[in-house]
């Protein structure tokens, strides 16, 4: 019986894996935004909350209009780059192409590859020092990069079996329950979207990955995307995952892919 289930599972994650289509299930996602937010455009969802609370909006513009407390960091990020020999490495030569390159499905390693193993990846090869994956160098020098794309598409390509494979695993852990609240990414960031938790508004997922690293008042600083993930986590009272393990790579896979088509941009500020 235990070897039929096995293979009653397997059989069922290898068709999802078939049927894994970014295009669907993005569309999925913007058809049910649109019935919370029908004035909404998608090209707006790089704003996140800003665009559904004016208060919000104001407050946002208002800091855009002056200094950003994030524009010192990325300047140096700018320095960073050049400082450590990151231009270098081809991964990282050109930063344009490198951000709109990743995350990206390794077919050779069969794993997911995020901008910042590549940053901390070159940057170990040229220093022999390692770096941290969720603040610090690594999100001035991965925000540094993101600017010089700003205004070019997301564009994550899943078209392998084993890219697919991924992209499925993603999908599955961003909808999974899970902690001591039972709740996945997909609560808060999809079916909750646009209402309060405390005093802060919930994001919808479409447009999330468009201003990472992020500046978030919070932390006071700087902080990757798997920075987030992790206070998310613990957010649900979940088991906390090290940035960059597999199974985040993987949901970054997903939740970059549902913001294909959207357009990277230059402010970083949030809540």
């Amino acid at each position: 019986m235990k070897k039929i289930i096995t293979i009653m599972v397997c059989l069922g994650f290898l068709v999802s894996v078939v049927l894994a289509d970014v295009k669907f299930d993005q569309k999925a996602l913007i058809n049910h935004f649109k019935t919370i937010f029908p004035s909404v455009e998608f090209a707006d969802y790089t704003d996140g909350v800003y665009m559904i609370d004016q208060d919000s909006r104001e407050q946002f513009e208002e800091i855009l209009d002056g200094i950003p407390p994030y524009e010192e960091a990325v300047e140096d990020g700018g320095k960073e780059y050049l400082k450590f020999g990151l231009n270098k490495c081809l991964s990282l030569k050109d930063p344009v192409v490198a951000r709109i390159k990743h995350p990206y499905f390794n077919e050779s390693t069969q794993q997911v590859v995020t901008l910042e193993t590549a940053i901390k990846n070159c940057y170990q090869n040229q220093t022999g020092n390692k770096l941290n994956y969720n603040k610090g160098k690594i999100a001035r020098i991965s925000a540094w990069i993101s600017d010089q794309a700003a205004g070019q598409k997301i564009n994550v390509k899943v078209e392998s079996f084993g890219a697919k494979a991924a992209y499925e695993k993603g999908k599955i852990f961003f909808y999974a329950k899970r902690g001591q609240f039972n709740m996945s990414c997909a609560d808060c960031h999809v079916y909750n979207a646009g209402r309060k938790a405390r005093a802060d508004i919930l994001s919808p997922v479409l447009g999330h990955t468009t201003h990472i690293p992020m500046y978030r008042v919070k932390w006071s600083g700087m902080g990757t995307l798997h920075r987030r993930y992790s206070s998310c986590l613990k957010n649900m009272r979940a088991n906390p995952l090290k940035p960059q393990t597999e199974a985040l790579r993987n949901m970054e896979f997903f939740h970059q892919a549902m913001s294909n088509g959207l357009k990277i941009t230059v402010d970083r500020y949030r809540k």
